[in-house]
């Protein structure tokens, strides 16, 4: 009776000491001792998290006795609304003397996109800058509570990249270009060069228009109004006093009337240059070299030149502001003497009437 009293007391103490009362498996082990580590880990977890709110709340006490409440500053995608990380905040109290070290000059961090300082109670205010952002409004506010927060907005810049152009060669051109916003405020004053003519300038596209001047030396002054910022086509100068020019980069088969795809630049710089100027007449006027007889190559030239003409009235230039005349090998403006000499006299030649 004693040993069946003490077996029952045994297995009573192993059952609340949580031990199992038969033979575990390995797989049961093993999960036995994956559960005894979690709740070990979460044991961890719980007591570090007590220590980290101690510390947090013996930091504040001692800001509170200090008189140095914290501050915390956040900044924004004005447009999406989106946290910006990377933002320099810039933070001075309000009587400070010019040229004084700002009490807070640092960038808002990557998870939260704040800054935070202990700052004595008193008026401050707080600006923010970022790259590719307007800065945002200055912000003057009485910082007295432990925990203040401050919210700055910034608003994305539109970046404008537009090229100087000639009207009639699609060529670089160097001028003077200026771009002011609708308040007549320049924006822009700079000058491209007749190799590099890409301009590049940082807009706000809340402002409802833009105005561009160029000039240049021997080409019309230019005036435009940008009203969408993503859709501007760029500076085209019209060149002054210009009877003719020859219409680069348009290709034919050889031996025939037929435009080449590799054409359609050109093709599209004429149209252009016509839709423009809509009292504008033109002759079209076709020229060979010397390989093939003169017969031959005069009615290619006048085949080429109605070819082109054609492609102008199907793109809805009228008929009637168009003349031609195929002039074959008779005006050549370099010897026929080798390949590259005779492609230079294979061209197309736009003369303004």
């Amino acid at each position: 009776m004693r040993h069946t009293l003490l077996l029952i007391f045994s297995l009573i103490c192993l059952s609340l000491l949580g031990e199992p009362l038969y033979a575990m498996t390995p797989a049961q082990k093993r999960e036995r001792a994956k559960e005894i580590k979690m709740r070990k880990r979460e044991a961890a977890k719980r007591k570090a998290a007590k220590k980290k709110a101690a510390k947090l709340k013996a930091a504040k006490r001692k800001r509170i006795k200090d008189g140095k409440p914290l501050l915390y500053v956040y900044t924004y995608d004005l447009k999406t609304e989106e946290l910006l990380p990377g933002t320099y905040v810039t933070l001075q109290d309000v009587n400070a003397r010019p040229g004084k070290k700002p009490k807070l000059y640092k960038a808002t961090d990557t998870k939260r996109s704040r800054v935070s300082k202990g700052l004595q109670v008193g008026d401050y205010w707080v600006a923010a800058a970022r790259l590719g952002y307007f800065p945002s409004d200055t912000l003057v506010f009485k910082h007295k509570e432990d925990e203040d927060t401050v919210r700055l907005s910034l608003y994305p810049q539109a970046r404008l990249t537009f090229t100087v152009t000639d009207s009639l060669t699609s060529r670089t051109v160097a001028a003077n270009v200026n771009v002011y916003d609708s308040n007549h405020h320049r924006v822009l004053q700079t000058t491209s060069d007749s190799v590099h003519a890409t301009l590049a300038v940082l807009l706000d596209d809340r402002v409802p228009f833009y105005t561009v001047e160029a000039t240049a030396t021997n080409y019309y002054p230019f005036l435009d109004t940008i009203f969408n910022v993503t859709e501007y086509q760029g500076v085209i100068m019209s060149p002054k006093e210009i009877k003719s020019f020859v219409l680069h980069n348009i290709y034919f088969a050889t031996g025939k009337t037929t435009i080449l795809d590799s054409s359609e630049p050109a093709l599209a710089e004429l149209y252009q240059f016509l839709a423009i100027r809509p009292n504008q007449r033109i002759r079209i006027v076709g020229h060979t070299d010397n390989i093939g007889s003169d017969r031959s190559n005069q009615i290619l030239s006048e085949g080429r030149c109605e070819e082109v003409r054609r492609v102008m009235v199907e793109r809805g230039i009228s008929p009637d502001r168009i003349e031609i005349e195929g002039r074959g090998e008779r005006d050549p403006i370099v010897p026929n003497d080798t390949d590259d000499q005779r492609q230079m006299n294979r061209r197309v030649e736009i003369v303004l009437l």
